[in-house]
């Protein structure tokens, strides 16, 4: 984008805040300590969706772009509480509001949206129906959560202890977007090519559907820049960037290829977001069961990205969180020689596996918490094997042996 060249940029929404701490949330601290409020911005000029509020943020267009979603807290002692406004004219309404913060709402297919809920366990992520009604809750560890988007294939993109996880609006299929963490990850967005765009360091990075780890960074200059992003076209993001941790982040053009910025607002903002139709992800029909647990078929244990020695796998042991935190031992069951195990879980809990050789020495196991929704089945290619992976076409000995699941729930 050339200096010289007319910005063409439709009308958009986002955040103006004077400070914006983005991981702030991660350590239960208030991201917009001095207040915030959501810009309106066309052709016609800017304007406050929210007027008279201490605080409103996290805006989401909804999919015929005639209404928003935000986090708002009419006077500084209140809760965050999630709010949808009309674009045209109308006063905003409260759709989930309880005393506990609720923050960085989104839109599902049915009326419905998923929000991050502040709990004793952390930030949790809940569906719930517009219309009002129980909240669902979708996640069951100990952790902070964070909405991103939600995905073009109908499953909730989602960042925690900075990387991104993906999980299907009912609870079920969660799982790491590449499974290699290491390379911390924020804001994520899918672009309209289906790519994964999200924030790394002080840049943006992205995750090609065709390619199995992370892909080249956005050129920019020194400075730094906080996600989300709004994608216009393929060479046009609005993004926020600040030349330095002394200013203020504000919302530019970016072109992704050259790097090229250009300055939208003279006020702070961030979390831009497109105020136009778009298109309706799919809508995910839940195969849960009426069941208390769930049932977990893993293929082959040494299918992994860590080195599992053949034949080394002799037990697969299951914990829940017990008290203060502490694992707490569910069951133990060998595992076939191909590295294939059936288990019976409990549902709607934390759980961690690790894998144990003959002398019970711990071969591999998990420090993070996963879970499985009531009514669940599972399969997975292998232990830390990224979800990328496909699996062999081969029955797995230990149905050869049994179609029933060893009972891993705890209870005698």
């Amino acid at each position: 984008m050339g200096s010289g060249e007319a910005l063409r940029t439709p009308a958009y929404v986002y955040t103006a805040a004077p400070n914006y701490d983005a991981d702030a949330w991660a350590r239960g601290r208030e991201r917009f300590a001095q207040g915030a409020a959501i810009r309106l911005v066309n052709a016609a000029g800017s304007r406050d969706l929210a007027p008279g509020f201490f605080a409103s943020a996290d805006p989401e267009v909804s999919f015929d772009g005639q209404r928003v979603l935000f986090a708002g807290k009419p006077h500084r002692e209140d809760p965050w509480q999630i709010w949808e406004v009309p674009v045209t004219s109308g006063a905003p309404r409260c759709v989930a509001g309880w005393r506990e913060d609720s923050i960085r709402p989104l839109y599902l297919p049915d009326d419905k949206i998923v929000y991050a809920r502040k709990t004793a366990q952390g930030y949790q992520l809940e569906v719930m129906a517009l219309a009002g009604g129980q909240p669902l809750r979708i996640t069951y560890a100990p952790r902070n959560y964070l909405t991103c988007d939600v995905l073009h294939d109908g499953r909730v993109l989602y960042e925690a202890d900075g990387d991104l996880y993906t999980v299907y609006p009912d609870g079920s299929g969660v799982e790491s977007y590449r499974c290699e963490h290491g390379v911390t990850r924020h804001s994520g967005r899918q672009l309209a090519s289906r790519d994964i765009a999200f924030t790394t360091g002080k840049g943006f990075a992205r995750f090609t559907a065709a390619r199995a780890t992370q892909t080249g960074g956005v050129p920019v200059r020194a400075g730094e820049l906080a996600g989300p992003l709004a994608e216009v076209s393929p060479i046009e993001w609005l993004v926020a960037f600040r030349p330095n941790a002394d200013s203020s982040y504000a919302i530019h053009s970016l072109n992704p290829v050259t790097g090229a910025l250009a300055k939208l607002t003279d006020t702070p903002g961030v979390e831009p977001v497109l105020l136009a139709a778009r298109e309706v992800p799919l809508r995910f029909p839940s195969g849960l069961h009426d069941w208390a647990g769930a049932n977990l078929l893993c293929l082959n244990a040494y299918t992994s990205k860590t080195a599992i020695a053949e034949g080394s796998i002799s037990s697969v042991r299951l914990y829940s969180q017990g008290a203060e935190g502490k694992p707490a031992l569910l069951g133990e069951t060998s595992v076939e020689s191909d590295g294939s195990f059936f288990l019976h879980v409990p549902g709607d809990q934390p759980l961690r596996m690790e894998l144990r050789d003959r002398s019970g020495r711990v071969i591999a196991g998990e420090h993070g918490w996963f879970w499985m929704r009531r009514g669940e089945q599972r399969v997975c290619v292998g232990c830390h094997a990224g979800p990328e992976r496909a699996p062999d076409n081969a029955v797995p000995k230990v149905l050869l042996r049994a179609d029933v699941p060893v009972q891993m729930t705890g209870k005698k």
